[in-house]
């Protein structure tokens, strides 16, 4: 790719390129790779933070600055462009210092040795006295120091490791060993998970600040290889105990970046605001607010210095992202996952749908125009040929990201409800009054039909001790299938789950232990209904309560239901998952079609599908 052009003597260009030969593929590296904080931080380059300037800077470039005792810069940065998992890189405008340009450029290609990683770095400084030492610096001190850091990141890529199990461990705030000691002596009494337990010592003490700063349990949990909600359970004891702090993150619905946090569940408020959409919005229970970690300030001193505000990992959703200006014409070298992407930019409102198949057309141009885009869908490869050229009268922002990309977190409708954090933080709920609401929230009600009859025929005692055993499986299912019991009500539960198939995969779980049970006397005779809606999130009898349309209907649909049977409605069965459960356990799964009336809905009629299952041989003792 060209350098930049100089049309002024008093100004000097230098180029630098450098190719570095490691072992991991272009797909392992991209996580470590692309994360520009880490970059540029283990290279020791100074802190920055965002410093407006200007009133018409446009949308996607950042007003950026970084100062030193001896030094003062100033610049503004052109949105960053990748192509995961190939290349990636960002051009700098120098206002402030003795530096006019800056262009970085990362190439990954992959060859029979793993991956070869070009560097080109392009500079324009303005002051020919400052041509050599620049030179020296970045040949002989910074070409070191990146050397250094590619071969670390490429050790971990290659063992799948966390760049933390091979980092030294970080100074903790005087006192903290002593204290860290007490704490895992009680953390092991009351979760009595030793590896976990483990784990998170070691994590703490190693990780960077910047992994630090929103710890994400459920990752740590797939990579140490832990059940989820047994990483769940020690994390909120931790921070029961001190160990840890947590903190409530909402992002954007728009963008999905975090814009705003709050550490206390009654900070939170309607009505926020993304700058970087210039849209205000409320939270959603469901989507959008999640339970972060941190480390408790007595153990550990967080530094808030930042590296970079803008590179492919602050947007790791997005496969692609280019700045064009008018008549630029990009081709795209990148390798997508099968599924829906949007392609969209920040100058026109609208999406482009494109359904990413492995046998679909590899080949494929899209025209960015002065029209805003009208949801036109198209086929293509997971290898595409893709080519991206404005036709707009302006310069244009333009990406390419997964439609129903999900964080790994731990969402506010799930952790809520859980016993652990109920218990522990009993006073963690929304202010009185206030009304949250949570879309697409899949709602479970189990009732038991028999129970009376162990009252009459087994007493009270007994009839109580079973039912309360009864419960206590229940609540264990829906937390490992990351669900939360709302509430119990006589011997029918309530519960909420973010994902609908695993609302299913937990009652089936539990109709399988129910239905062959030989250790409660008598089989349960549970059954079950299922509804997909949206609800309102209060604060009622100082925990948190669902209420609606949506949990009324999931209320009625398992009056319906039959001994042993499932009923969900239609919104649940058509959703995507869903169908895909069904499809490939219709060995198992049995479905029947029929119509409903549903108490408190007189003038209207259902349609729902009756779910049954074979008798399964999984027995529980107790």
């Amino acid at each position: 790719m060209p350098g930049f052009l100089l049309n002024m003597k008093d100004r000097h260009k230098h180029f630098f390129s450098w190719k570095f030969q490691l072992k991991a593929t272009p797909e392992q590296l991209w996580p470590l790779i692309s994360d520009t904080n880490s970059i540029f931080r283990n290279i020791r380059l100074y802190p920055i933070q965002k410093t407006p300037f200007s009133r018409s800077s446009s949308k996607g470039f950042l007003e950026l600055a970084s100062t030193r005792l001896s030094s003062h810069l100033v610049w503004q940065e052109e949105p960053y462009m990748w192509e995961k998992p190939y290349r990636f890189g960002c051009t700098r405008h120098y206002k402030i210092g003795l530096l006019k340009n800056v262009r970085l450029l990362f190439t990954l290609s992959k060859n029979s040795a793993g991956t070869s990683v070009h560097l080109r770095i392009w500079i324009l400084s303005i002051n020919k006295l400052f041509s050599l030492p620049l030179s020296l610096y970045i040949t002989r001190v910074l070409r070191q120091r990146f050397t250094k850091f590619l071969h670390r990141i490429d050790a971990c890529a290659v063992d799948n490791l966390l760049t933390y199990e091979l980092a030294q461990e970080k100074n903790l705030v005087r006192g903290a060993g002593k204290r860290m000691k007490l704490i895992r002596k009680k953390l092991l009494a009351n979760t009595r998970r030793q590896r976990i337990i483990n784990h998170l010592f070691d994590y703490l003490r190693k990780a960077d600040d910047a992994e630090l700063r929103a710890i994400h349990p459920y990752k740590l949990a797939e990579y140490w290889g832990e059940k989820k909600y047994s990483v769940l359970n020690v994390f909120l004891h931790a921070a029961k105990l001190d160990l840890l702090d947590f903190q409530w993150d909402i992002s954007c619905p728009n963008c999905k970046a975090l814009t705003h946090s709050f550490r206390k569940m009654t900070d939170t408020h309607d009505n926020l605001h993304c700058e970087e959409c210039n849209i205000s919005y409320n939270i959603d229970f469901n989507k959008n607010i999640h339970l972060v970690f941190t480390p408790n300030p007595l153990i550990r001193k967080l530094s808030a210095k930042k590296y970079c505000f803008g590179g492919p990992q602050n947007t790791p959703y997005r496969a692609t992202q280019h700045f064009l200006k008018i008549g630029e014409k990009q081709y795209l070298n990148v390798r997508l996952e099968e599924g829906t992407y949007i392609f969209k930019t920040y100058q026109h409102d609208g999406v482009l749908k494109l359904h990413v198949r492995e046998d679909g057309p590899e080949t494929i141009t899209l025209y960015i125009k002065d029209d805003d885009f009208s949801g036109q869908e198209a086929v293509i490869s997971t290898k595409p040929n893709l080519t991206i050229i404005n036709h707009s009268s302006q310069k244009v922002v333009c990406y390419l990201e997964k439609e129903n990309w999900k964080q790994e977190a731990i969402y506010a409708s799930e952790v809520t409800s859980s016993h652990d954090f109920r218990t522990l933080f009993a006073k963690e709920i929304l202010n009185d009054g206030e009304k949250i609401l949570a879309t697409n929230v899949s709602i479970l009600f189990t009732d038991l039909m028999n129970s009376t009859d162990l009252y009459v025929q087994e007493g009270d005692e007994f009839a109580i001790g079973q039912l309360m055993s009864h419960f206590k499986i229940i609540q264990q299912i829906v937390a490992e299938e990351r669900g939360g019991i709302v509430k119990t009500i006589g011997d029918s539960v309530m519960a909420v789950f973010r994902e609908p198939v695993s609302a299913l995969k937990a009652v089936e779980r539990i109709q399988q232990i129910f239905s062959s049970s030989t250790g409660m006397g008598d089989a349960f005779k549970l059954k079950a209904g299922i509804h997909l809606g949206d609800c309102t999130t209060v604060n009622l009898n100082d925990r948190i309560d669902y209420f609606g349309t949506s949990v009324n209907i999931a209320s009625r649909l398992v009056d319906v239901a039959k001994e042993k049977e499932i009923v969900v409605s239609e919104a649940f069965y058509n959703n995507e998952d869903v169908k895909l459960y069904l499809e490939r356990n219709r060995d198992t799964l049995f479905i029947k079609d029929s119509q409903k009336e549903l108490k408190g809905f007189d003038n209207e009629s259902f349609r729902v599908k009756q779910i049954r299952m074979e008798r399964s041989q999984l027995r529980l003792v107790i």
